[in-house]
């Protein structure tokens, strides 16, 4: 169950004031902690120095005594002397005792000597037992305790560093007194705690004033503000206050005729409305709108009649219902950067319609705009061009075929040849251009007719596509000659394997209207790159081996020569290759 609480402006800025306070306190409370930390640790930091400083003084006189230059007690009695002058003030110094434990160094005079086994700190530990302890397990460490100062009987929080020397079996140590450092975070926190409450009081008078003259005034007026944008009639009162209240209160009279005004050009927009949306309906183009967020809001009729889909199926949907999968990434991307350009976007697109059908579609894409230029929603009209597109394709074939036979036209042949010419480049491959014209071809049609000629010629360019590969291109350069372009080449050889079964294929009868018909076919084989390394190049080398071909006595193959300014000294090459 939700509880929908309504909190005044009143209350709420109390509860900001108090939240504000609160963070106050805490983040100044957290300051103080880190300052008494940062504090203690610097104590402990002066501790560690003095011992060290003393440490080293110790390791002097050993290194000393391990040298041979004192004995030991010698060495200890000076190391002694020299540590009794490591002191900064009543509270700062360095004691040390041994292992039993006896204080050997320490400021009071009563302590030197002194088996301090049994001496304990205000808490019962046996204290100096634990300084042995602590320097004999790890060396060094920090101990705190309570211990009165010098002259004084209040034992005192206290923080001592000891070390152990073990050359000696002697622990040295150093505390400083840590109560001051307590008592001043003590009385900071207690001064906060006032400020605290100071601050509560204010804020409180605050609160009182704003409810007061600013949120009474605003409660009001947000009633007659609800009541008018429900329609209902509400008495507006001249204000001769000169502040934001009042100036609120003449807005609310200006929003009241402002609505009166609203409502007559409300009647004349729904007549407009009523028009737009008979052009909406019966207009032949499929109209979709979208909002900001790119999902659909209104359809016409045109657009289910194009998609399949009604209007309760794609409402809220994102338009990509439609995507068909065709376009990637980066075409949707080019389209949106446009359309937030230019503001507008057309062409041609893909799209799915609900049965599953895949059909192109002229789409225009119109952004609708705000006062401030900002993008509010889209309007998009689209129309199916499925039949155009067939017509397209069916012109490009024809323009790029041969209409007899069906195989590639000369134009096709020769854009296709270009672009296999650069692929072999860029692959490093060789690839082969055989240039064939047929024999006794003129015959047939002289005797037979040029009808039966045709048919030969359909029997021709089927039996060359059984022959080569499905990836070689065939084509009919015009009247009875044709062209073959073989692509990646693995041998010199393999163009004049398959060169020689085209000789033999069409050497075979063509059985026209229950007669017989004999051709043959002159064939000449460029291959790229040793016979040329373009188009041309390779065309006019073909063709020139083509007729060689026919001065040879027809029926065979032959290889184009290679061109005289690559040539290498060869024996002459081989003459034309009859068919069997």
């Amino acid at each position: 169950m939700i509880v929908n609480l309504r909190i005044g402006i009143r209350l709420r800025l109390f509860l900001i004031v108090v939240i504000l306070l609160a963070a106050v306190a805490g983040v100044s409370l957290y300051a103080l902690h880190e300052i008494r930390d940062r504090l203690m640790v610097e104590r402990q930091s002066q501790s560690r120095i003095m011992v060290r400083g003393a440490v080293t003084q110790i390791a002097r006189f050993h290194a000393m005594e391990r040298d041979g230059v004192l004995p030991r007690e010698a060495a200890q009695k000076m190391a002694l002397r020299a540590v009794d002058t490591l002191r900064y003030g009543p509270d700062q110094y360095v004691w040390i005792n041994d292992s039993r434990p006896v204080v050997l160094s320490h400021p009071i005079e009563a302590m030197v000597g002194r088996d301090v086994g049994d001496v304990k700190d205000a808490d019962g530990r046996p204290l100096f037992r634990e300084f042995t302890r602590i320097s004999a397990q790890s060396g060094n460490g920090i101990l705190v305790y309570k211990w009165p100062r010098l002259n004084d009987d209040v034992p005192q929080l206290k923080i001592s560093y000891v070390e152990g020397f073990a050359p000696w079996d002697w622990t040295v140590g150093s505390g400083v007194y840590v109560g001051d450092v307590d008592a001043a975070y003590d009385a900071a926190v207690r001064r906060l705690g006032l400020f605290a409450l100071l601050a509560a009081a204010v804020s409180s008078l605050v609160a009182w004033l704003v409810g007061s003259t600013i949120t009474r005034p605003l409660d009001q007026i947000t009633r007659h503000m609800t009541r008018l944008a429900a329609g209902q009639d509400v008495a507006v009162a001249e204000t001769s206050r000169s502040d934001e209240v009042g100036e609120l209160m003449r807005a609310m009279a200006a929003f009241k005729r402002h609505l009166a005004e609203k409502e007559q050009f409300r009647e004349a927009h729904d007549s407009v409305l009523r028009e737009a949306g008979t052009v909406f309906n019966l207009i032949n183009d499929a109209v979709m709108v979208t909002d900001q967020r790119n999902h659909i809001k209104l359809v016409n009729p045109a657009f289910t009649r194009i998609t399949g889909y009604g209007p309760d199926e794609v409402i809220g949907r994102s338009p990509s219902v439609l995507s068909s999968g065709r376009h990637d990434a980066s075409f949707y991307a080019a389209l949106w950067e446009q359309l937030a350009r230019t503001g507008a976007w057309s062409g041609e697109i893909w799209n799915r319609s609900k049965n599953g059908e895949i059909y192109p579609e002229w789409l225009s894409i119109t952004a609708v705009k705000d006062r401030s230029g900002q993008a509010r929603g889209y309007v998009a009209t689209f129309s199916n061009i499925s039949e155009r597109k067939r017509r397209e394709t069916r012109m490009r074939w024809q323009a790029e075929h041969d209409a007899l036979t069906g195989l590639a036209n000369r134009v096709c042949f020769e854009t296709s040849l270009a672009v296999a010419v650069a692929v072999a480049r860029d692959n490093q491959d060789d690839l082969a251009l055989l240039y064939m014209d047929l024999d006794g071809f003129k015959a047939v049609n002289d005797t037979m007719g040029h009808a039966a000629g045709d048919k030969v010629l359909t029997v021709v360019a089927k039996r060359l596509q059984e022959v080569v590969r499905a990836d070689d291109l065939v084509a009919r350069l015009g009247g009875d000659e044709f062209a073959v372009v073989i692509p990646a080449l693995h041998r010199q050889s393999d163009a004049q394997v398959i060169a020689e079964k085209i000789v033999a294929r069409l050497s075979e009868p063509f059985v026209i209207d229950r007669t017989s018909a004999h051709i043959g076919v002159s064939i000449g084989v460029a291959i790229y790159p040793h016979h040329g390394t373009s188009p041309e190049q390779l065309t006019i080398a073909a063709d020139a081996a083509m007729y060689r071909s026919k001065q040879a006595g027809r029926g065979g193959v032959t290889m184009a020569e290679v061109p005289a300014a690559t040539r290498a000294p060869a024996p002459a090459p081989a003459p034309a290759v009859k068919a069997s």
